[in-house]
C-alpha cells in the first residue's frame, strides 16, 4: 500500500513539474513574416498592418489555387486590382470568402514563390523588390491578410477604408438594415413617451 501511495505521489509530482517546464511557442510562416514586416514598417515610421480575417481568408485560397503553379510561371505578376484576371479561381476565392469585390478596391495583392518559404528571401521579396516595396512603404495600407501552401506565400494589404476593408455585401446590408431598426425604436420609443 505505501507503495503504491509513493508511485501515485511520484506521477502527480511529475506531472505537476512537466507542466511547469517552458512550452515551445509554435511559430508559422505567415505569422513571422506579418511581425517581419510590421517590425520593418515600424522603422519606416508607418502604422503596423493589422490582420484581417477576410483578407487572410482570401490570400489562403489564392495561395492554394498557385500551390501547383511554378515559379517562372507567375515572376511578372505586377499586383494591381487589374492584374487579377492573372490569379486562377480569383473570383471563386473571392465568392468563398465572402467579400464583395466591387466596394474594395484599395487592395494590393502580392503572390511570392520562394523554395521551402525561406524567411530571409520572402522579408527581401517583399521589401527590397520595387514591385512590393512602394506598397509596403505606404501609409495609406493599414490592414493585411497573409496566406501559404507549399513555396507560394500570398500577402494582401488594403487600407482600412470603405473601399478597402474587404466587407461583405451581406454585412453591408445587415449594417442598414441594423441602422434601420435603430432608427425604427428611436421613434417608437419617442412616440411611446409622448403618448404617456
Amino acid at each position: 500500500m505505501l507503495s503504491f501511495k509513493l508511485s501515485l505521489y511520484l506521477l502527480i509530482a511529475s506531472v505537476f513539474v512537466f507542466q511547469l517546464l517552458p512550452s515551445p511557442v509554435v511559430c508559422n510562416d505567415e505569422e513571422d513574416l506579418l511581425h517581419d514586416i510590421n517590425v520593418y514598417r515600424k522603422v519606416l515610421n508607418l502604422a503596423v498592418l493589422d490582420e484581417n480575417e477576410k483578407a487572410s481568408c482570401l490570400a489562403e485560397e489564392i495561395a492554394e489555387d498557385l500551390e501547383n503553379t511554378k515559379c517562372e510561371d507567375f515572376r511578372d505578376y505586377y499586383p494591381l486590382p487589374s492584374y487579377t484576371s492573372r490569379i486562377p479561381s480569383f473570383q471563386k476565392s473571392v465568392n468563398k470568402c465572402k467579400i464583395n469585390i466591387n466596394t474594395t478596391k484599395d487592395g494590393v495583392i502580392m503572390p511570392v514563390c520562394v523554395p521551402k518559404l525561406d524567411s530571409d528571401a520572402l522579408f527581401s521579396n517583399y521589401t527590397k523588390s520595387n514591385r512590393f516595396s512602394k506598397y509596403l512603404n505606404n501609409s495609406k495600407y493599414k490592414i493585411a491578410g497573409i496566406g501559404s501552401e507549399d513555396d507560394w506565400m500570398v500577402l494582401i494589404i488594403s487600407t482600412n477604408t470603405s473601399s478597402g476593408d474587404f466587407s461583405s455585401a451581406t454585412s453591408l446590408l445587415s449594417g442598414a438594415l441594423k441602422g434601420h431598426y435603430l432608427m425604427m425604436a428611436f421613434f417608437l420609443s419617442t412616440f411611446i413617451v409622448l403618448l404617456n
